[in-house]
């Protein structure tokens, strides 16, 4: 499988939101279980989904993807790009235990690293103390709302107001959404491996009917359209995978659910790991209903494992689904996107 690098832009703005209650709150990036389930949705507006789902279901997927992480431009030089990748949930290895213990907790306040850092920070390759303050110093550049003391930020969040109206009253009472804007020469990234050319094709054809479809919440006011770019191999926007072949751990760049012949093993395979809830309503294909699909638990993005997992898809449709009017399963994606 080739492993290719997209680019989504966005002109209008999104709302991605966070769990818990609210609109308030949003996030700078998007699930891979998310980003899967809204791809169905294009891939159904095609008439292929139930193509797509029995090869997902198969144990050579057609494709697996990462979760979508923030870009933006390198506030030294505007030309060049600068990627997110999350942090590794492991230590990094050290020439002197005693930098950990002084650097800890600063270390543990980096959200992103560059793609050259996390190969270092897998392959742990001793960091001297110098070593350390670079990987700070460029961590800070990544992914920084903007502001009037940080005009080189790649996002900005904002509230709008809505209003709501009471259905026997029609009294009125104002709540706020939060909408997340990129700069033009920011967004989101990520990463998808596809078994073959026509698949690649595929892929794209939906990821680009997405665009028009929008991803996201509040897509109903415009929120969430995106346009497509780059698409191009890995090894090519990060020429520095060339290292790749010294590092023995794998980082997880999307969410994770094992198969049943993954679980004894797991003990042994992964060496740090963080859990995350996924809960919601479910989405037919432009439609959303009143039907909550089941809850899962997956092993979130930056989790470390010895070697790939490959995980599975999770039939989350609700017990009274077809009951209540729904035609077809519901399904969440599990499966690992490992880097490198």
């Amino acid at each position: 499988m080739k492993t290719y690098l997209f680019r989504l832009t966005f002109p209008v703005g999104a709302h991605f939101g966070r769990q818990g209650i609210g609109l308030e709150e949003t996030q700078e990036t998007v699930s891979s279980d998310s980003l899967w389930s809204a791809l169905i949705n294009a891939f159904a507006l095609m008439g292929e989904a139930g193509d797509v789902l029995h090869e997902m279901a198969g144990e050579s997927p057609p494709f697996v993807l990462s979760s979508l992480f923030p870009f933006g431009p390198d506030p030294d030089d505007q030309r060049k790009r600068l990627y997110a990748v999350p942090r590794p949930m492991t230590s990094p290895a050290v020439h002197d235990a005693a930098l950990l213990q002084r650097a800890g907790k600063e270390l543990k306040k980096i959200r992103y690293l560059e793609p050259h850092h996390v190969l270092t920070w897998l392959a742990q390759k001793p960091m001297s103390a110098q070593d350390l303050e670079t990987v700070q110093q460029c961590a800070r550049r990544l992914a920084r709302p903007w502001s009037s003391e940080a005009p080189e930020g790649w996002f900005q969040t904002s509230l709008r107001p809505r209003v709501a109206l009471d259905r026997s009253s029609q009294n009125s009472s104002i709540w706020w959404c939060g909408v997340l804007h990129f700069r033009h020469d920011a967004g989101l990234y990520g990463l998808v491996r596809v078994r073959d050319d026509p698949w690649k094709s595929r892929f794209e054809a939906a990821l680009r009917l997405l665009g028009d479809m929008g991803l996201g919440g509040e897509r109903t006011y415009g929120l969430g359209t995106f346009g497509v770019d780059g698409f191009v191999p890995l090894e090519k926007e990060w020429p520095e995978l060339r290292q790749a072949q010294k590092t023995t751990r794998r980082l997880l760049l999307s969410r994770y659910i094992p198969n049943p012949q993954e679980l004894p093993e797991l003990g042994g395979v992964l060496e740090a790991w963080d859990f995350e809830e996924s809960r919601g309503y479910v989405v037919t294909g432009r439609y959303a209903t009143s039907l909550k699909r089941k809850r899962l638990i997956f092993l979130r993005e930056g989790s470390v494992a010895t070697r790939a997992l490959l995980g599975r898809l999770v039939d989350v449709t609700p017990d009274h689904g077809p009951a209540l009017g729904l035609s077809h399963r519901v399904y969440r994606n599990g499966m690992g996107f490992w880097f490198p």
